[in-house]
């Protein structure tokens, strides 16, 4: 038995390898990292950041939230001067999160890609194995949120979010392998150590809105320590590595977090921010209510969902209750999933196409708690067809009309937090 099993991780580990390489191949001839001619420059999403990465640690620390240097970093990579850039989005653990890939793109750019989007769709690949394990331990009959996973997995969503180095499908897949983790801890006696929470929320940390959605899961599930010890951890990191920032970094990220909040970009970000592509509030009623006022109320219900739901989780908590157990929700904890990821995705004040991938965290939430009508059924059909359409999103003509999808995409969010009214009999609340 043990030389089969042997055998076995013998044959899996040279299949894992001759695939890698393969991608490795295919990467290296199609996709240009960086191309500047005539004074044009093209770029990739992970190369940009990654050149940011690489210039703080080996070529000098400092500011990496400032215009300057950025524009330096990228003008000492392509040997001229340039002074349109990208907004970082990323927080400072980016840093130490990609230290490595960094390091490998030193020497190339192409097997640095590679390897990050090799770890990325393997932790997806995993936490999606770990879901199916409870999925059909449970003999749950969930089988349209498994077709809606199935179909957002293997769309163009998700295939630009691979092609761009996007840090959505790591987020993806963590944030799924959190739900697990909650449901397990939920059902089972069996106690979790308090650091694999706070890795996931550390990790997830690449950017703050990852970060309040990892927390926003604990503080609904009632982990207020671990999600406390996150916070703390996460301070830590950021006062230790803020030596190497500069203290300038705190100012100058927050002025860039303003800057996505009211859509005021100076004119060397500008070139980087395509409304267009975002199947967001903001995008879909820019031209029909302003931009102001698009993103006034884009704030207004990201906040709003956000202090409801950590009020309704402190109140649970406070009363011993289970959330819709109190005398003014009927809510259930899995509706506040739902609705906190929904509220990401639909009003986020700049979130691109690729961040649809999300959809799979709301979907394996309502796999595990909810009730759904059978595949067959005509709703079942008309949200199929609607999601195939959402993820279409990017394919279709830029003179679309924004509102259209973004209204498809409520459909489908407001039904997934329609099927977790019920709290599900076989959780322990």
């Amino acid at each position: 038995m043990i030389i089969k099993s042997y055998k076995r991780w013998l044959i899996i580990c040279f299949m894992s390898i001759l695939l890698i390489g393969s991608f490795h191949h295919i990467i290296s001839k199609k996709i240009e990292f960086v191309t500047y001619s005539n004074g044009n420059l093209r770029i990739q999403d992970y190369a940009y950041h990654i050149i940011m990465v690489n210039s703080f640690w080996f070529d000098g620390f400092g500011n990496i939230y400032k215009p300057y240097f950025q524009q330096q970093a990228l003008s000492a990579y392509v040997g001229s001067k340039i002074h349109a850039v990208m907004p970082l989005g990323i927080t400072p653990i980016a840093l130490l999160v990609w230290f490595p890939f960094a390091y490998v793109a030193r020497f190339s750019m192409a097997l640095s890609y590679t390897i990050w989007m090799t770890i990325s769709i393997v932790t997806l690949i995993n936490a999606l194995w770990s879901f199916g394990r409870l999925f059909f331990q449970n003999r749950n009959s969930s089988i349209l949120s498994i077709t809606l996973s199935l179909i957002t997995l293997f769309s163009a969503t998700t295939f630009f979010a691979i092609i761009l180095g996007q840090t959505s499908v790591l987020a993806a897949g963590l944030l799924i392998y959190l739900i697990c983790l909650l449901y397990k801890k939920a059902n089972e006696p069996t106690s979790y150590n308090f650091l694999i929470f706070s890795l996931l929320v550390f990790i997830l940390g690449m950017k703050p809105t990852y970060i309040i959605l990892c927390l926003g899961l604990l503080i609904i599930y009632g982990m207020w320590r671990e999600a406390l010890y996150s916070i703390l951890i996460v301070f830590v990191f950021l006062i230790g590595i803020t030596p190497l920032l500069t203290l300038g970094w705190v100012p100058s990220y927050l002025n860039l977090l303003r800057m996505y909040s009211h859509g005021e970009f100076p004119a060397f970000y500008a070139s980087a921010i395509v409304p267009e592509t975002m199947n967001i509030f903001r995008s879909a009623f820019r031209n029909i209510l302003s931009d102001n006022i698009a993103g006034l109320i884009s704030n207004f219900v990201t906040y709003s969902v956000y202090i409801c739901v950590v009020g309704l989780s402190l109140l649970s908590k406070i009363k011993k209750k289970p959330i819709y157990q109190l005398f003014f929700s009927r809510m259930t904890r899995e509706q506040l999933v739902v609705l906190f990821i929904a509220s990401y995705l639909l009003f986020a004040p700049y979130a691109g196409g690729y961040e649809d991938i999300l959809f799979l965290p709301v979907f394996i939430t309502v796999s595990l708690y909810g009730n759904t009508p059978p595949l067959t059924n005509y709703k079942s059909i008309t949200l199929t067809c609607i999601l195939f359409v959402i993820l279409l999103h990017n394919i279709f003509p830029p003179d679309k009309p924004l509102w259209l999808f973004w209204i498809l995409k409520t459909i489908i969010l407001g039904s997934m937090v329609i099927f977790c009214r019920y709290p599900s009999k076989k959780r322990v609340r």
